[in-house]
């Protein structure tokens, strides 16, 4: 067991002093536990360890709290039971008032097991001994260890991944814990991982989540540092969130990038005029004023990723979808061939547009195709249309008193 905490950190890394000594009682249990797991009672001795080792936390018995920790893992190790280890660690480690050297003590005990499992127990254990000592400064150097384990098995696996095996991809992304990327040394395997995750997630056609993972690498500190680096990253993600699907956090989205980012996006300003079109409430045009600069982005080519006619044609349809969204917030009612005549599309591929963010309840619109008029507006409740009739009475009662 571990003598010293962390020394750099002197007495802020020290328990309280124990009130009472529970060695014995320790002892004696560790003892008992043993033939109790021979003979198959290992929940019924785990049990029996759990209850002295309340006494003994609520005692800062340090040595003894630990030893009952250590055994605890001990026993779940022995038999393998690995889902038991797991939940054993992280629930001992959150014990109320749990003892800094009893935690330290059993993650130490832990981490000297990794070298001699398989890949996948390895990798789940370290990944729940990252959540037990996240946050914890007297664990930082354990901490710090178990993220270099996960580097070295992660790194393999995400080098080694086919181009497209997007079934592999998705399984080894589930393994990783993306918050363990953000260390300063991770950096080029940030950048790594989220180029796989762009190819995957634009394999599953989701350019919200491709937009993100472009996000991710752009807030990397080496991709800030270089304008070379961070122009090309900002203008795909920028890009890939106008591509996707509209929707409250889409729109959030868009919103942050053209704030939070403006001093950068100025740099790039034929980007920044595409991101400021889908913010604005104005009728977009399409083709765009600077169509052969857009489209001569990596975004819309099939030498980074393939599909980029597709991603193409995509785009002009959320320009459509913008359009129509932007209309149904100045008309109550349009004529089918006016609607057709602003978004220079037949009555069919209007229509087909409309549907669609109608049944994605983004846009509220009802087409009386007979009449040739499209309603827009969600359809009022009888409830709703007696709070209109009540608030008019009110205000007309308010009129004539005043009067």
């Amino acid at each position: 067991m571990a003598q010293e905490l962390n020394p750099v950190l002197g007495n802020m890394a020290n328990d309280p002093k124990a009130t009472e000594d529970f060695s014995k009682d320790a002892e004696e249990v560790i003892e008992r536990v043993d033939t109790m797991k021979q003979a198959g009672r290992v929940e019924e001795a785990v049990e029996e360890m759990l209850a002295l080792e309340k006494k003994c936390r609520q005692a800062c018995d340090g040595r003894s709290t630990s030893k009952l920790l250590c055994k605890i893992c001990q026993t779940y190790f022995d038999v393998k039971d690995w889902s038991k280890l797991k939940e054993h660690i992280v629930l001992l480690s959150k014990k109320r008032g749990q003892l800094k050297r009893a935690t330290t003590d059993m993650v130490h005990l832990v981490m000297s097991w990794l070298d001699g499992l398989d890949k996948e127990t390895k990798l789940e254990l370290i990944g729940t001994l990252n959540e037990v000592t996240e946050g914890k400064i007297f664990v930082e150097v354990e901490k710090a260890r178990s993220a270099r384990k996960n580097r070295v098995h992660i790194e393999p696996d995400a080098v080694g991944a086919p181009e497209k095996d997007y079934i592999r991809t998705q399984i080894i992304s589930k393994k990783l814990n993306p918050k363990l990327l953000e260390a300063d040394d991770f950096q080029d395997l940030k950048i790594l991982y989220y180029e796989y995750m762009v190819k995957y997630w634009l394999h599953e056609k989701k350019f919200l989540d491709a937009s993100k993972a472009y996000l991710s690498i752009f807030k990397t500190a080496s991709v800030q540092a270089d304008e070379s680096k961070w122009k090309p990253v900002l203008t795909a993600h920028a890009l890939f969130l106008t591509l996707a699907q509209y929707d409250n956090e889409q729109e959030d989205m868009l919103n942050k990038l053209d704030t939070l980012e403006a001093k950068k996006l100025d740099k790039v300003p034929v980007f920044q005029q595409v991101v400021k079109l889908f913010l604005r409430k104005e009728i977009t045009a399409w083709p765009l004023a600077n169509e052969a600069e857009v489209r001569s982005h990596p975004v819309f080519q099939d030498e980074s990723h393939e599909g980029g006619a597709a991603r193409w044609d995509m785009l002009k349809k959320r320009v459509v979808q913008h359009n129509i969204k932007v209309i149904s917030e100045y008309y109550e009612q349009i004529h089918t061939a006016r609607l057709c005549e602003l978004l220079c599309l037949s009555d069919k591929e209007a229509e087909t547009e409309l549907s669609e963010l109608v049944c994605s309840k983004f846009v509220y619109a009802k087409i009386d195709r007979p009449a040739g008029t499209i309603k827009f507006g969600k359809k009022q409740t009888y409830t709703d249309r007696l709070n209109d009739w009540s608030g008019s009475i009110t205000k007309m009662l308010d009129l004539v008193e005043n009067t």
